[in-house]
């Protein structure tokens, strides 16, 4: 029950602390400004490789944790002021921490991740409204929550028999298209100025997240049905986004985000190797949602 609850916090701020800190804190504060941001994005790249490889003597995937955990509270004192530098830090500590935080999961711990994944998007949709630029104590606590529950895990063990054979890189490709095609319509809507639905729908959007969630762990189906159904999801959600419906807005993209959500984090908990999940993570986390925000200054979908 305790390693139960540590998981759940420790995933579940950290996926906060990348929503309000890394995605709506730091990239706003540089006004998605590519070029300044890069730093940051090499970072995470390479903090995500040096995940799934062993540091001299360290190799429990918890100490890893503890020590990129001790590197973001470090930093977070400093939001969100960053330069090159600390933004490469800064990339490389959340960059670790992506495939190590999913890694500990077992394959039939849903719970733990269903948890997780409510707090993440509970928390990040209520503080949503609050200033890019005044977030430093969200920086620090939702550091403070993971390392804490790292402590207490720190007789944890991954045991890799719980979890599957590794899958195909081709099985990871729809993956890649959900995350893109959500950062895109999330770039695109943050600057729509006629739909602004976390400011008129914080609540809504929660429950639907809730909903989403639910729909994704007791709607039963293959997975080629789940993909074809989240397919229909993001065409509703893009229709209704260009129609500027913001209420039915507010219901079906938090609905599509939870539920292929919970296909893609169901789907690397039961990777088996460390270094294969660290190599998906670069291109289903960093390159898929790169893409989808460039897509989205590029305007593409205007």
């Amino acid at each position: 029950m305790i390693y139960s609850s540590a998981l759940a916090l420790l995933l579940g701020f950290e996926l906060s602390y990348y929503l309000l800190i890394i995605q709506t804190g730091v990239v706003a504060h540089f006004h998605s400004d590519m070029l300044t941001l890069f730093p940051m994005f090499m970072g995470g790249v390479a903090g995500t490789i040096m995940s799934g490889f062993s540091w001299g003597k360290i190799t429990n995937p918890i100490h890893k944790i503890m020590l990129a955990l001790l590197l973001q509270l470090l930093l977070s004192f400093s939001y969100p002021e960053y330069n090159l530098f600390t933004l490469v830090l800064l990339g490389l500590s959340v960059g670790m921490m992506a495939p190590l935080g999913i890694y500990l999961f077992k394959s039939h711990q849903q719970k733990e991740l269903f948890f997780a994944l409510a707090i993440a998007y509970s928390t990040g949709t209520y503080l949503f409204k609050t200033s890019a630029d005044g977030r430093i104590w969200m920086a620090v606590c939702f550091t403070l929550i993971p390392l804490f529950s790292a402590v207490v895990l720190r007789k944890y063990r991954v045991q890799t028999e719980n979890k599957r054979e590794s899958f195909p890189i081709a099985s990871y490709l729809l993956l890649m298209l959900w995350i893109l095609l959500d950062s895109n319509l999330f770039e695109t809507l943050l600057r729509h100025s006629n739909i602004n639905i976390w400011s008129n729908y914080t609540f809504v959007i929660i429950a639907f997240h809730i909903l989403g969630l639910l729909g994704g762990y007791f709607i039963k189906m293959p997975n080629y049905k789940k993909h074809i159904f989240i397919a229909l999801l993001f065409v509703g959600s893009y229709s209704v986004s260009y129609l500027e419906l913001p209420l039915a807005l507010a219901m079906v993209y938090p609905f599509v985000i939870s539920y292929y959500n919970v296909v893609v984090f169901t789907t690397l908990t039961k990777e088996m190797s460390l270094t294969k999940l660290s190599f998906m993570m670069i291109f289903v986390g960093w390159v898929a949602s790169g893409a989808g925000l460039a897509i989205a200054l590029g305007g593409f979908f205007h």
